[in-house]
């Protein structure tokens, strides 16, 4: 009966290398896959999480500023008609469409 023995020398420090970057390269695969469907997985759930919770913020906001505006146009119509700013405010005007941020209150930000 013949042993088997480990190669020994340069034959042997080859067998050995490409036996461990093989097996390397197998665990690195498998660790990549799995990686790559948890992944997926989780950007998954953040795209439609954020879609479902930003989406509609974003429209309100738009539609925010869309009714400032409005506001605005009406205010400065009333204004040219003599209405005051108190009566404006009395009427139901938001303190925002009346007023205009003054430019000390943006450079503090």
């Amino acid at each position: 009966m013949v042993d088997a023995k480990k190669s020994g020398g340069l034959k042997g420090i080859l067998q050995r290398t490409g036996k461990f970057f093989y097996s390397g390269g197998l665990y690195a695969y498998q660790f990549a896959k799995v990686g790559y469907v948890y992944g997926g997985k989780v950007a998954f759930s953040v795209a439609t999480t954020s879609m479902i919770v930003l989406m509609p913020l974003l429209f309100e906001i738009a539609r925010e500023g869309q009714m400032i505006e409005t506001e605005r146009a009406q205010i400065k119509d009333l204004k040219s008609k003599g209405y005051s700013e108190r009566q404006l405010q009395e009427m139901g005007f938001s303190e925002s469409a009346l007023f205009q941020p003054s430019v000390a209150s943006l450079q503090a930000k």
